[in-house]
């Protein structure tokens, strides 16, 4: 015996599959900017590096070198929450994957239950009672 499937009951896709792939999406980007700005970073911190430690510290105000030094000091103070913001971005995205998946399985379970517990109740008032 076969029953037809209720299109009406099947449940909207929740707003979080909607907002996921731009959480995804953003936070990707950022930890791939702290990417770059690290890399970049590390260039300027071989070319200060390059030089030896009297010519550092011997370096005249307003040269490139002091310029360099003062780079290397304040870039990390950024790009480290800089880095941690996109993280929690892209976790904040991953997280509403799971919670959209969560409120489609219950609204779902939900529309089973309403077509499967009539021809449970049906099915089992026809039955025989008692081993008979």
């Amino acid at each position: 015996m076969s029953y037809p499937n209720r299109v009406d009951l099947i449940p909207a896709p929740p707003i979080q599959t909607r907002i996921y792939p731009v959480l995804i999406a953003v936070g990707f980007l950022i930890v791939l900017a702290a990417l770059i700005i690290g890399a970049a970073l590390a260039t300027t911190a071989a070319d200060v590096f390059e030089s030896s430690k009297a010519v550092r510290d011997a370096a005249v105000p307003g040269s490139s070198l002091l310029a360099d030094q003062s780079d290397l000091a304040s870039f990390p103070l950024w790009v480290q929450p800089f880095k941690f913001v996109g993280i929690s971005i892209l976790v904040a995205g991953i997280f509403t994957v799971f919670w959209g998946l969560l409120l489609s399985l219950r609204e779902a379970r939900g529309a089973a239950m309403v077509e499967a517990v009539p021809l449970l109740l049906q099915q089992s008032a026809g039955a025989p009672k008692g081993g008979e």
